[in-house]
């Protein structure tokens, strides 16, 4: 992830959940659903990805593995550390940043 302080890195993640987000929708139009990612306290990058509005498990799995896939591109890792408490990113439109 790049050198950022606190302050920018609270911009910084929902941006690019919200680039990551308006990419995949634009490749699955098909696809209603939005993403809201989970980070841990004091941690770069991302814990989790959730994805919303996709019934079929193995279409959400594929999602989120994308997702997840882009925002390490990204330089944000996502990975879960057991035991270590959470919070909920929303993703901000690149529109609006």
């Amino acid at each position: 992830m790049p050198d950022v302080d606190q302050n920018s890195d609270r911009l910084a993640r929902p941006l690019a959940l919200g680039r990551v987000e308006r990419d995949l929708r634009a490749e699955n139009p098909d696809l209603d659903f939005y993403l809201i990612g989970q980070a841990h306290y004091g941690q770069a990058g991302f814990a989790f990805i959730e994805v919303y509005g996709i019934d079929d498990q193995a279409t959400r799995r594929r999602i989120r593995k994308e997702a997840s896939e882009r925002l390490r591109e990204c330089g944000f890792p996502v990975e879960l550390i057991d035991t270590k408490d959470v919070f909920h990113v929303s993703p901000i439109s690149p529109d609006e940043g």
